[in-house]
């Protein structure tokens, strides 16, 4: 309701309001000095009020006030339109994706303004799902695929969920710099991080121990993508050391000879002020090592790569639907959207 609605809905209910005045003269006039700033169409309405209350006394005070009522939102433009009420969509889930997501929901709410997209950050994979099946989120964000206690929870209360493939992100394995290992096979990564390789020297680097780090429970998500897709299932070695984030690895691998650890590509900072190195990949030892890149990632040239989710119940509004079809067709390749809505 704008102003001109609300000084004359207020300047109504003073003047109509019992015990200021004997007579509708008072009434009239604080009613007249709120209202006159705000519509002709306002004051003339009290005044014809004013006459008919004089006239037939308190009986039609209420036919008045609904009069009153009616003639504001009236000069308000009348109730909100369905264009004017926008549909809200709430996102959950994936830390690691609220960045890109949100950029993305930014530039899709400056195209379709009929909708409201909330991205709720520091969130994890599991609060995501579970606010979905509770039918507290419209979307989730997931950095691995849902679950078989998941599926059965969804299962339970009758929901059926789809699954949206958005894009991929990169696993990059870091060492020390001064480590000369350059590249290892998807077999030595697996015997690394689960205990069956414990010294450079099988690989071809120094005689060295390795030192294993992992990320806690601040990214369970990656820590059960490397567990499952990369090590085969199998947890990695007892002996790793756990740390709290991905900084907190870095900086730790950086000052650690010998170590080793997982981390995300967008963690992993290349160029010659990086801290640590990152060690090329290959299918097997007859096969060319890969860097890890967003070409290399994308085009599957590069194999530690994880897909990005967004599940939605398979009943899901047109709104939601939509919104989830444009973050899709937009994908992972390119990370950086800020500043462009």
């Amino acid at each position: 309701m704008g102003m001109d609605a609300i000084s004359c809905f207020m300047a109504g209910i003073l003047f109509l309001s019992p015990g200021i005045a004997k007579t509708g003269l008072i009434h009239l006039s604080l009613a007249y000095s709120i209202g006159k700033s705000y519509g002709r169409v306002c004051i003339e309405l009290l005044i014809y009020f004013e006459g008919q209350l004089e006239a037939k006394g308190e009986q039609v005070k209420k036919i008045l006030i609904i009069a009153i009522i009616a003639a504001a939102f009236s000069i308000a433009g009348g109730l909100p339109s369905a264009a004017q009420i926008k549909v809200p969509i709430k996102v959950k889930g994936a830390d690691s994706m609220w960045g890109r997501v949100r950029s993305l929901a930014l530039l899709y709410m400056k195209d379709h303004p009929q909708v409201d997209i909330t991205i709720s950050a520091n969130s994890l994979v599991d609060e995501g799902m579970k606010a979905l099946i509770a039918g507290e989120a419209d979307v989730a964000m997931a950095s691995r695929k849902i679950t078989a206690q998941e599926s059965e929870a969804a299962r339970v209360k009758g929901l059926q969920l789809d699954e949206h493939v958005v894009g991929y992100g990169g696993i990059v394995i870091i060492t020390d710099r001064q480590n000369p290992v350059n590249a290892l096979s998807i077999d030595q990564v697996r015997k690394i991080f689960t205990g069956e390789i414990v010294n450079w020297k099988d690989i071809d680097g120094k005689d060295q121990a390795i030192t294993v780090f992992k990320a806690g429970g601040k990214h369970p998500g990656t820590l059960l993508f490397v567990e499952n897709d990369i090590l085969g299932g199998v947890p990695i070695t007892k002996s790793a050391i756990t740390l709290p984030d991905f900084p907190a690895i870095m900086k730790k691998v950086a000052e650690t000879a010998g170590s080793i650890a997982y981390a995300r590509m967008r963690d992993q900072f290349p160029g010659p002020a990086a801290r640590t190195k990152p060690l090329k990949i290959r299918k097997d030892e007859h096969s060319l090592p890969v860097s890890a890149s967003r070409a290399t990632i994308a085009d599957g040239t590069y194999l530690l790569r994880r897909p990005y989710y967004l599940y939605t119940a398979a009943t899901a509004g047109k709104d939601v639907r939509s919104f989830v079809d444009f973050v899709v067709s937009q994908g992972w390749a390119e990370p950086k959207l800020t500043h462009q809505w």
